[in-house]
């Protein structure tokens, strides 16, 4: 059955996620991950992957993907960037 929905598997058992180093490392993942689910990937014109890092698609998929790890310090670091970035 296909939901409409794009799924990127993210790989993250190398990952202390417990530390920041293991927390930031899984972020910058999830950002590729939510990047390519919405229509970029690293060989997208910068511009490309920069609008589509301000989309509701990234958006809703980096909130979504942080929710559903549900690692404390990911969330903070997470949660600490969006404070930061209004």
């Amino acid at each position: 059955m296909n939901d409409g929905v794009t799924k990127v598997a993210v790989r993250y058992g190398d990952l202390d996620l417990n530390s920041r180093h293991g927390s930031v490392v899984m972020l910058n993942r999830l950002h590729a991950a939510a990047l390519n689910a919405c229509g970029a990937n690293e060989f997208s014109f910068a511009d490309v992957r920069r609008a589509v890092g301000r989309s509701a698609c990234f958006e809703q998929s980096m909130t979504r993907a942080v929710a559903d790890l549900d690692a404390p310090l990911v969330t903070q670091l997470y949660n600490d960037r969006t404070v930061a970035e209004s």
